[in-house]
């Protein structure tokens, strides 16, 4: 499986075409993102985090790693609803989980420049919010384009043999008041590490747009 890694070269490809074709922005780059299949395995990626820190989705689930993939924003008030501190949903869910073979891995896919982005801007976040885990930068869009993640939170679950096992939204609730009543995730990943079937492997993720 080939690996989607950040590079100048990369980047520079990527802007060239976004340049063809229209603004990273628009609905019609997301829309021509294939993105990845339940059941099929996920495309595998490596990121830095902003402390520079590579990240190789592989490398994780070589060691029976399950992992989850949130796609974030400092920004989105969508995101915010999840780290207060009256409801915390994402870290009590890793706490939750801390003895368990799970790995977190939040991702920004804000284009370069864009204010939500940026090691120094989302090092901040994660002191300020309490977050221990990494956040990784993905500046092209490439690994966002790759999942076809639109919205900020948008949920994947990967399990220890590399396949998708959940894609969608956080919770049942799509305001960005509070958290449903009924957490996707957490359910999933529950039924994830006991062997089990998933019984909800799909929902409609809600939020803010992805910056590309």
């Amino acid at each position: 499986m080939s690996i989607i890694k950040m590079t100048k070269s990369r980047a520079a490809l990527f802007a060239l075409g976004a340049a063809l074709t229209g603004s990273m922005a628009g609905a019609g780059a997301l829309e021509a993102a294939a993105g990845v299949e339940i059941g099929a395995k996920a495309p595998d990626f490596t990121l830095t985090d902003y402390n520079g820190q590579e990240h190789t989705l592989s490398e994780y689930t070589k060691q029976g790693k399950t992992v989850v993939l949130e796609w974030f924003s400092p920004d989105c008030p969508f995101v915010k609803k999840h780290y207060r501190d009256d409801t915390g949903t994402m870290l009590a869910i890793e706490s939750d989980m801390k003895d368990e073979p799970v790995v977190w891995l939040r991702i920004n896919s804000a284009r370069e420049g864009h204010p939500s982005t940026g090691a120094e801007r989302n090092k901040k976040t994660a002191a300020e919010w309490d977050i221990k885990t990494p956040i990784l930068l993905d500046p092209t869009g490439e690994v966002g384009m790759a999942y076809n993640a639109k919205r900020t939170p948008e949920m994947y679950i990967i399990n220890a043999q590399g396949v998708l096992a959940y894609h969608g939204a956080i919770d049942n609730r799509k305001d960005a008041a509070m958290p449903g009543d009924v957490n996707y995730v957490r359910n999933a990943l529950q039924q994830v590490l006991a062997g089990e079937t998933v019984t909800t492997t799909s929902t409609k993720a809600y939020g803010c747009g992805v910056k590309y």
